[in-house]
């Protein structure tokens, strides 16, 4: 059985040896070869041929293997034919029916089964035949700008080889007037230093004894040590997806329900630059499902200033740990329900979490907030800058918490209320209660999304209550009862 399974390895590597002159030929580690444009939306053409393609870059000096190299962009992988990438070297990936076209910019690998680029965005990766990560990039149309160039027939470059990791930092669209470079070297070469700690954004049960944490960026996994749960060193994480983003980790024994657990980091994990993740150590647990008003709204941004975004905050008002993956939001009906999101995100006890609509680059504009506690929603209902209604749902549509709001709950001195936050004085409080909410502080930039509101006092609040010194009231003016 083993001599059968080598058959295939060794014919490749037979064949390799044969068109190199004779030398041996390694695959491709981690950072060796990248993927250096993206052309997935080639019309109109600016010059170009409309035929969607990748480029990858040899940034090595030595001449490494294609053959069985697995290309994968979102749920299709298709694999490189048998030959080789010089040092230095530039290949055109291609459908068969592109090969032509593409032939005078460079040279060509038409790929079969080359899969569709989704140009509204999708991870796209490389892996090795024996499945280790060589680079992968998460494309989206962020990669071209709002500019002239976001439109079709331009190609997303990579501006800086020795960050292949660094997105969407590194990308920038193509300068050249044709819309690309496909075949040469890219229309704009420069350093962007990576300095930035990859985030720890989601960590979730993948099985009863493994747990998932996903990172915002490729981490490095090959040769860390053991994570710490509770102190004790668990085996080695593995990855749980093409661009090495999710880690998963063994636990040693199942999750307990009701239980919150401490897992540690490795000392080395790192991203591709060498940076240590933003937090060392997180809590998780079993998700639970909640009852009403153990998931309060907490803060809202209906009417955000030029280069914010509207954003709806959440409070866990438990001691239970829930998933962001089974609630849902609605402006008004239920029928007008749609889920928070696809993707796994916990909400701890007596935890914050931000719900934005657009950008998620909150840390200059907001002071106060937390960016470990922001999170880009798959929708959100939309929220009339004057006033209107939101609910939150479980998965089976029962209401956990609703409210209305509208621009009377702001402080009366405010000459405007755009970019001004309404918040919580009492996380705790049912949220229809209206006079438990009041504009956010000038001293946080008018907001707080994923922290503390800036005005938080931990006692009961009276709807639009009064306290008088004396039982009597004296109205002529004396200032006195």
């Amino acid at each position: 059985m083993k001599k059968i399974l080598l058959l295939p390895l060794l014919s490749l590597y037979l064949s390799v040896t044969a068109q190199t002159g004779g030398s041996a030929v390694r695959y491709p580690a981690t950072g060796d070869v990248v993927i250096s444009e993206i052309m997935a939306d080639p019309t109109p053409s600016r010059g170009l041929p409309e035929r969607e393609y990748l480029e990858i870059f040899n940034r090595t000096g030595d001449s490494l293997a294609t053959g069985g190299i697995m290309l994968i962009a979102g749920p299709d992988t298709a694999f490189l034919s048998t030959g080789w990438i010089e040092p230095g070297g530039r290949i055109i990936l291609c459908s068969t029916g592109s090969r032509s076209d593409l032939l005078p910019y460079g040279r060509v690998m038409a790929v079969k089964s080359f899969p569709s680029l989704n140009d509204s965005g999708e991870l796209i990766a490389l892996r090795d035949p024996g499945g280790s990560l060589i680079h992968a990039v998460s494309y989206s149309p962020e990669f071209l700008g709002d500019g002239p160039r976001s439109g079709g027939g331009w190609s997303a470059e990579l501006i800086d080889p020795a960050n292949p990791f660094h997105e969407p930092f590194a990308w920038s669209p193509s300068s050249d007037v044709s819309g690309g470079t496909p075949g040469k070297a890219n229309s704009t070469v420069t350093t962007v230093s990576d300095d930035r700690c990859p985030r720890m954004i989601a960590a979730w049960p993948a099985a009863p004894d493994t747990l998932a944490v996903l990172f915002d960026e490729t981490v490095m996994l090959a040769g860390a040590s053991p994570w710490l749960v509770e102190g004790r060193p668990t085996l080695i994480a593995s990855s749980g997806d093409p661009a090495d983003r999710t880690a998963l980790v063994p636990l040693g024994e199942r999750l307990a329900a009701g239980r919150l657990i401490t897992v540690s980091l490795p000392t080395d994990i790192t991203d591709y630059a060498g940076n240590a993740p933003c937090v060392t150590a997180f809590k998780t647990g079993l998700p639970d499902e909640p009852l009403p008003g153990e998931i309060l709204f907490n803060e809202l941004m209906p009417d955000p200033a030029e280069g914010q975004s509207e954003y709806i905050e959440l409070y866990n008002n438990s001691g239970k740990v829930f998933d962001l993956s089974r609630l849902y939001l609605a402006g008004g009906s239920k029928a007008q329900a749609t889920a928070i999101t696809g993707k796994h995100r916990q909400l701890l006890p007596d935890g914050y979490l931000a719900l934005v609509s657009g950008s998620i680059e909150f840390r200059e504009i907001f002071p106060c907030g937390e960016e470990e506690a922001l999170f880009r929603a798959d929708c959100l209902p939309a929220m009339p800058n004057d006033g209107g209604s939101l609910i939150l749902y479980d998965q089976s549509l029962n209401i956990i918490d609703r409210m209305n709001y509208n621009l009377s709950m702001h402080m009366p001195f405010l000459s405007g209320t755009k970019g001004v936050a309404l918040e919580k004085v009492s996380p705790s409080l049912p949220s229809e209660v209206t006079g438990n909410w009041r504009s956010a502080s000038e001293a946080c930039n008018w907001g707080s999304p994923g922290a503390p509101n800036s005005a938080l006092i931990e006692q009961p609040v009276e709807e639009a209550g009064l306290t008088l010194s004396s039982g009597r009231i004296s109205p002529d003016g004396d200032g006195f009862e």
